[in-house]
């Protein structure tokens, strides 16, 4: 979704579309409803019509973005080891990013509203933290502290889409699939002794 959506039905899904493309693929957090409507060439007042407030066509777009990106429960995973937990993580926020390069820091931002929209989005990470813990006694991560594990993890993860759209605009950069499976193992070997 690195262009505006074009091939799109109806009203209604070219409002949610573009609310999208401009909030989470461009960045574009201020935008207004006005500035959605202009983007998808209609007025105002469709918005109004379909979603009333930008609060809730944000709730219905992250809904659905959710549904399209289920984070894993963290029954489905608690038995893999925490190097697969961490390259799970690792695919599952990648490809989430790949579409949405912003989504993370828009739920972050926002955090007072969207934290259920939080928990339904994000890796369970936090359940992690005893795993990591052992990991550190028994020395097979450089890290002292498990939170600042996961803080550190998070920030090499999330963040390296919106470095890359930045460069990405500066160069002719193409990033390919085998840089994505190498930049994983590369981060884990970071993580993991």
């Amino acid at each position: 979704m690195n262009t505006p959506p074009t091939k799109i039905l109806n009203t209604e899904e070219k409002i949610k579309e573009i609310a999208k493309y401009l909030l989470f693929v461009k960045g574009r957090f201020s935008a207004t409803t006005q500035h959605i409507a202009q983007s998808a060439g209609m007025d105002r007042t469709a918005i109004h019509y379909y979603f009333r407030t930008k609060a809730n066509l944000v709730n219905i777009a992250i809904g659905e973005i959710i549904n399209e990106f289920p984070a894993p429960a963290w029954n489905d995973i608690k038995e893999l080891s925490l190097k697969e937990k961490l390259e799970r993580y690792i695919d599952f926020n990648t490809e989430k990013s790949k579409k949405y390069p912003y989504l993370d820091i828009y739920i972050i931002t926002q955090s007072d509203e969207y934290s259920e929209f939080g928990q339904k989005l994000f890796f369970p990470l936090t359940e992690m933290i005893p795993e990591i813990s052992v990991c550190i006694c028994e020395g097979r991560t450089s890290y002292n502290n498990p939170l600042l594990f996961l803080i550190d993890l998070v920030s090499m993860v999330s963040g390296f889409h919106i470095s890359a759209d930045f460069f990405r605009k500066r160069s002719d950069i193409v990033l390919s699939s085998s840089f994505y499976h190498h930049r994983a193992e590369k981060i884990i070997n970071l993580f993991l002794k």
